[in-house]
């Protein structure tokens, strides 16, 4: 591909503050149904941030 692209990357956050979820491996097809299921990468580190309990109030 050579550069950035728009498709889907796999992410899972680890997390005491996030959603457990059932399945113990890391594959696109767990990614896909877990609690993020295809956000924005521009959301990803205010998600993290909000998982680590570094933010003071996420969301509305």
């Amino acid at each position: 591909m050579g550069g950035h692209s728009w498709h889907p990357v796999p992410t899972v956050i680890a997390s005491k503050a996030g959603f457990p979820m059932p399945e113990a491996q890391l594959t696109e097809r767990s990614c896909a149904a877990g609690a993020l299921g295809q956000i924005p990468s521009t959301a990803l580190m205010a998600l993290a941030l909000a998982h680590a309990q570094r933010l003071a109030k996420f969301g509305a």
